[in-house]
């Protein structure tokens, strides 16, 4: 009957079971006090105290553990709200794009934006994952007026690559267009990723 005695103490009274020194002498009173209270109580009380108990316990249990899953599910909307919003702004470029490689550039710039990295790691990273074929340093050279452009809020050169690069389907695109293409459309997502991202002072750009 101790460990039901303890647990319905625990239950009934907001102070601890025990003192903190149960073998110290002003504890004696506490303890007696505690098992004239538990004597007090007929067996189908005390049972029915124990029940109740348990049940509050396993409600906070319950509780608990839905708001540790509901977290990471909120986190994953969240993160689905921001891609969304980011492939709004790239819709300009769906005649010149396939659709799954706009959504891959709206997801990863989502990503990147909120990674801390300079802009022209972020830039490389992001078409990197379109481009493979392509070396990092050879993406970061087309990509350092992007990410300089990307820090000081300019577009001039976004609008310079775009006009530079034909009007076409992307599959007759030749392999440096495609690049410059998707390096300009990274950072228009980068961009519009940024606005939804934690405020803070900007990436260096190298």
């Amino acid at each position: 009957m101790a460990a039901e005695h303890d647990l319905l103490a625990a239950i009934l009274h907001p102070e601890p079971a025990y003192p903190w020194q149960p073998l110290a002498p002003e504890a004696e009173d506490y303890l007696a006090r505690l098992e004239t209270e538990f004597d007090a109580l007929a067996d189908d009380d005390l049972s029915t105290a124990i029940a109740a108990g348990w049940q509050t316990l396993a409600n906070q249990i319950t509780t608990q553990m839905n708001a540790t899953q509901a977290a990471p599910q909120t986190a994953v909307g969240l993160n689905r709200t921001a891609v969304t919003s980011v492939l709004d702004q790239l819709r300009q470029f769906q005649g010149r794009l396939p659709g799954e490689l706009l959504q891959n550039l709206a997801s990863s710039a989502t990503t990147l934006a909120r990674s801390g990295q300079p802009l022209i790691d972020q830039l490389v990273q992001c078409a990197g994952d379109i481009l493979p074929s392509w070396n990092t340093d050879d993406l970061a050279v087309l990509a350092r007026p992007l990410a300089y452009s990307l820090r000081d809020g300019r577009g001039e050169i976004v609008e310079l690559n775009l006009r530079a690069i034909p009007v076409a389907a992307w599959d007759s695109l030749s392999d440096l267009e495609r690049a410059r293409l998707t390096l300009t459309v990274a950072s228009v997502a980068l961009k519009a990723a940024k606005t939804d991202a934690s405020p803070g002072n900007a990436p260096a750009a190298d």
